[in-house]
């Protein structure tokens, strides 16, 4: 699959470059990947340990020592390009991070993880309900998120793209357009007034950006496959659908 130009820099969390996290010759490639890593992944890591039962503060440490355990290059040490999608392969790991905290949770120590990010979990604990009568999964609530800041991650570098076209306040405007299933909301003509533009003009720039924000879509999901084929991205795609519903 023919890979999109990025615009706006934003890193590739492709399998090779994951990879690099290993490679001591090649540690600025692995800060980038494990970068990335972490924004799109570290909220649904941490959900995932909320919805396990654990209180925020062991989930915290947690998610906290999985990517130092990242940084420190073992997580990937035994990882190849086989391995499949991204998302499962770290649930998987974190699962058994997990297990191996509570066999030697004496041995812990708050704390005592690198910093790795600068978000706080009480940012995260914000969209968290645990609510006894919810029968979803754990995983089916991480699939989701994963989903959901896959979107986020793409909707953010579509903003810096218009930014730096100078288009900031078209996009603040027409943000809200780019889900197609939203072509009834929100008045054109106020649109094209307020842009100073056709009512034409605001239906094709909305066009633009959704088909702008379908190829980040598949940029940033072909990076997390380890063979990235329009089929299988495509087949990803309506997974990570079929997840928001879940």
């Amino acid at each position: 699959m023919n890979s999109h130009t990025h615009h706006g820099g934003f890193p590739a969390t492709r399998w090779s470059v994951v990879l690099a996290l290993r490679d001591v010759d090649d540690s600025r490639r692995g800060r980038l990947a494990l970068d990335e890593l972490c924004q799109i992944y570290w909220r649904p890591i941490y959900s995932y340990a909320r919805y396990q039962g654990l209180p925020p503060a062991d989930a915290e440490d947690l998610t906290q020592s999985f990517f130092s355990f990242a940084l420190e290059k073992d997580l990937f040490s035994m990882a190849d390009s086989s391995m499949g999608k991204m998302r499962n392969y770290l649930l998987t790991a974190f699962s058994r991070h997990i297990k191996h905290w509570q066999r030697q949770a004496n041995a812990q120590k708050r704390g005592g993880g690198r910093e790795i990010v600068s978000i706080e979990a009480s940012q995260a604990e914000d969209e968290i309900t645990i609510d006894p009568a919810d029968h979803r999964t754990p995983e089916s609530i991480y699939q989701r998120l994963c989903a959901l800041r896959i979107i986020e991650a793409a909707v953010d570098q579509l903003a810096k793209e218009q930014a730096a076209a100078g288009k900031e306040e078209h996009f603040r405007l027409l943000r809200s357009r780019l889900d197609p299933s939203q072509a009834g909301s929100g008045n054109d003509a106020e649109m094209a007034a307020q842009l100073g533009i056709s009512h034409d003009a605001v239906r094709q720039s909305i066009s633009r950006l959704r088909k702008r924000f379908r190829e980040i879509m598949r940029d940033l999901v072909a990076a997390t496959l380890a063979d990235p084929t329009d089929e299988s991205v495509q087949e990803e795609l309506a997974a990570l659908r079929n997840a928001l519903v879940g």
